[in-house]
């Protein structure tokens, strides 16, 4: 972009730098708009397809906003139209990244319309807009708009700010273009703030990069605004140099203003070098392309020109040409801005910062709040939390202390049961031990009934074989004897003894069958016998056998039994 300082003028033109800087802003304005959307048939072209009655809204609005971006530096009221019927369709559809590049198209033609009041305001809003979408590119966009609006009216700090944090997204995010255009927009911001030496190093940082990514727009103001530079230092020859490669690309990219500007630049160099014909022929040249353009930006071109032209016609002792040269130069730059202008934007700007910052004092209040709302929630919800437990607990507790006195009931209900267990079992004990006592005493019974009956008989016999009697006394005698023999060998009390012992002792036959299941019943009633500690002869009367042989029976069993002599058959017969 184009920039002369004012500083190099002698000192009735040095309000003229301001211009030069402003043609400067608008030829970079041009150049972006040059590699964002080619020229050759583009606005014919989208004009035909806006008249497509079915064209889609979301194809529409962006038609819309590419028209109004190609229109903005040469039909900038007719670009303004389509970009706020760009605005509004996509505000009607929600389409917010349309919204987005539809401000930003309107903040630059109030902008190249000078109207900066309104073109901050778009900006503005297209910024807000970017940063809820958390879009880098639209954001970046926006702070590139917003500084060359704050270069457009010489507040060189704030366009600073802007232009640096737009590089710095366009190479987080490797657009190396835009990044080119960037570094060049903040060397022209060093340059209004007379920085030469700062300047210089972005412009050539600037130029590096265009020739790697081949941009010839950006290429040839590079080599325009290094060449300013030179100008700065009194490096004139050196200027011309850079002029001339600029002027070169120029040509090929038939970008007449640029050729104006770069025409002009070259002039000064001229009128510095003394080659005032040289000088005079170029400003002609410039003048011409000027008149002939229909950019908005033409204005800035022809204040450099007049500027240049009234220190030429200075130097040259024409001082009536000059002082028309400054009259008209005066004139025009005033149609562009005033300082009340500046101050009127830096007001805006300052109005907007503060804006923000209430914004972020009212957000920074309702975090507080928040926090402590939340805090106060936390703080219910933990107080909730320990009386829904205590509640809890205190429920557990409770069923606990039911389940506890359940148990407890249940415990004594098992203890009473057993209880009343042990004295059924008692009195069961106790029966048993009477019908033992009972057996016992009618087995005692039936042994000395039968030991009365045998010794009757023996006695009986005894009187048969001595007594001297008649026939009829002797069988008569016979037959009793054989009745009680009978009776004897029958011992039916036995067998009801025997039948009572296994109705009242079951569970004794049972184990001890279940142990020893090969006991005859013999066995068994003998072992019951002497279960009820009957003697030997007890036994042998109440079986009707010798004592011998129950001597040998019980022999027998305690075999039987695996006992030793020491072991208590009686004793080992109650375990079961």
């Amino acid at each position: 972009m184009l920039n002369r300082p004012a500083a190099i003028y002698d000192r009735p033109f040095q309000q003229r730098g301001l211009l030069a800087k402003l043609t400067a802003f608008i030829t970079c304005l041009l150049l972006i708009t040059t590699i964002a959307y080619p020229q050759a048939g583009k606005i014919d072209s989208l004009r035909e397809l806006l008249h497509n009655t079915g064209l889609p809204d979301s194809q529409k609005i962006d038609h819309l906003n590419q028209l109004a971006s190609a229109l903005n530096p040469d039909s900038t009221n007719e670009a303004l139209v389509y970009a706020n019927e760009a605005y509004l369709l996509a505000l009607k559809t929600n389409n917010r990244p349309a919204q987005v590049r539809a401000l930003l198209n309107l903040s630059e033609g109030y902008l190249y319309n000078d109207s900066y009041e309104q073109s901050l305001e778009y900006g503005f809003t297209a910024l807000d807009l970017s940063r809820q979408l958390r879009s880098d590119a639209s954001i970046a966009d926006a702070y590139t708009n917003l500084g060359w609006i704050f270069y457009d009216t010489e507040n060189g700090n704030f366009s600073l700010q802007y232009h640096r944090d737009a590089r710095a997204i366009y190479n987080k995010n490797g657009d190396r273009v835009k990044e080119a255009v960037a570094l060049n927009a903040i060397g022209l911001v060093f340059q209004l703030k007379n920085e030469y030496d700062s300047a210089r190093r972005y412009f050539d940082q600037s130029l590096q990069m265009a020739i790697k990514e081949n941009i010839p727009g950006t290429i040839s103001a590079a080599y325009n605004n290094i060449g300013i530079c030179e100008n700065a230092r009194g490096r004139y020859q050196d200027a011309v140099t850079f002029f001339k490669r600029a002027l070169n690309l120029e040509t090929v990219r038939n970008a007449r203003l640029s050729q104006a500007e770069t025409l002009n630049q070259l002039a000064y160099s001229w009128v510095m070098l003394k080659n005032y014909p040289e000088a005079e022929a170029l400003l002609a040249q410039a003048r011409s392309l000027i008149e002939n353009a229909s950019s908005n930006s033409k204005k800035e071109k022809l204040l450099d020109n007049l500027s240049i032209s009234s220190q030429l016609y200075q130097a040259l002792g024409n001082y009536p040409r000059a002082f028309a040269d400054l009259q008209e130069y005066t004139h025009v730059r005033n149609q562009i801005i005033t300082r009340s202008k500046s101050d009127a934007i830096a007001a805006l700007k300052s109005k907007k910062e503060t804006q923000e910052k209430e914004t972020e004092i009212r957000e920074l209040a309702a975090e507080k709040q928040l926090r402590s709302f939340q805090r106060n929630v936390l703080a219910l919800c933990i107080v909730l939390i320990l009386i829904i437990g205590l509640l809890f607990y205190s429920k557990l507790k409770q069923k606990q202390r039911k389940e506890k006195e359940l148990e407890e009931f249940k415990q004594a209900l098992i203890r009473k049961d057993l209880d009343n267990t042990l004295l059924e079992k008692a009195a069961l004990q106790d029966k048993l031990k009477y019908k033992d006592a009972e057996l016992k005493n009618y087995a005692l019974y039936i042994s000395q009934r039968n030991e009365l009956v045998r010794s009757f008989i023996d006695d009986l016999s005894a009187q048969k074989q001595e007594g001297e009697g008649k026939k009829e006394d002797l069988t008569r005698f016979n037959k009793l004897i054989h009745k009680f023999q009978h009776d004897l060998d029958i011992n039916k009390e036995a067998q009801d003894f025997n039948m009572s012992v296994d109705e009242i002792h079951k569970d004794f036959f049972f184990n001890l069958l279940r142990k020893f299941p090969e006991l005859t019943e013999n066995e068994r009633r003998l072992c019951a016998q002497i279960r009820l500690n009957l003697s030997i002869k007890d036994i042998a009367s109440l079986n009707n056998i010798s004592v011998k042989s129950a001597e040998m029976a019980r022999y027998r069993l305690r075999k039987q039994f695996s006992l030793e002599h020491g072991d208590n058959l009686n004793e080992f017969l109650k375990q079961f």
